[in-house]
């Protein structure tokens, strides 16, 4: 497992960046919550972006991992959304 995060250290360090980005972009939203589900949307789709070329560029993309990535996010977009309901 630590050979895979050294041999894509930049693209964790990207997802981090990203993840920081969205916690801290999200609670400056607050408390508007409309800005805060399109922040939570657009941080759903970049995941799922990082994850399709991480892996592209690895390659080792298949169906599963796509479908995993989308799943992922897609539930992290919904718990979001239904906590800022």
């Amino acid at each position: 497992m630590k050979n895979v995060f050294k041999k894509n250290q930049l693209a964790y360090i990207l997802l981090f960046i990203l993840l920081g980005t969205f916690v801290f972009l999200f609670m400056k939203a607050w408390p508007n919550r409309q800005v805060q589900r399109y922040i939570a949307i657009t941080f759903g789709a970049l995941y799922f972006i990082w994850g399709v070329i991480t892996h592209t560029k690895s390659r080792k993309i298949n169906s599963e991992i796509i479908f995993e990535y989308l799943s992922i996010s897609m539930l992290a977009i919904l718990a979001i959304v239904l906590i800022t309901l």
